[in-house]
């Protein structure tokens, strides 16, 4: 029998925590104004515009409410901002991101490619391949254990 800490989810998740580390360094050692999960939510919205706080929380793995804290952050500075929307017989909140938003955005994502690109250059695998696969693992799990985030 395999040890678990010798086994892929472990590596996986030991993986994963270093790597959410890196990120949070990243984000201190170039002083931006948010947080790297606060980016993820303005990475979301800039590349599904419209989407609603549920969709989103289901998006990026994290309950609704700690998704609405992570919005609330971002609206609060400025970055984006939430207007009430109707949705059939609901009201929901709409999130935008607005220009300081978009300009933020823009520097960070210039920084983190050439973070990346630089970092990538020291490794000697096919990077694409590997976040196929990792899609292909998570997919896998969610619904092998019917995982949900709400």
């Amino acid at each position: 029998m395999e040890h678990y800490t010798q086994s892929l989810p472990y590596e996986l998740e030991l993986t994963s925590r270093v790597l959410h580390e890196a990120a949070r360094c990243f984000f201190e050692q170039n002083d931006f104004p948010i947080n790297q999960e606060e980016f993820v939510i303005l990475d979301c919205l800039y590349m599904n515009p419209g989407i609603i706080q549920i969709e989103l929380a289901k998006l990026i793995l994290k309950g609704r409410a700690h998704t609405g804290k992570f919005l609330k952050s971002l609206e609060e500075k400025g970055f984006i901002t939430r207007t009430p929307a109707n949705q059939g017989s609901k009201i929901i909140m709409e999130s935008k991101i607005t220009p300081s938003g978009m300009e933020l955005y823009k520097r960070i994502t210039d920084s983190l490619d050439a973070h990346i690109k630089e970092a990538n250059k020291c490794l000697n695998i096919d990077i694409e391949s590997v976040i196929k696969n990792l899609k292909i693992i998570r997919d896998s799990a969610i619904e092998k254990y019917d995982i949900k985030f709400i």
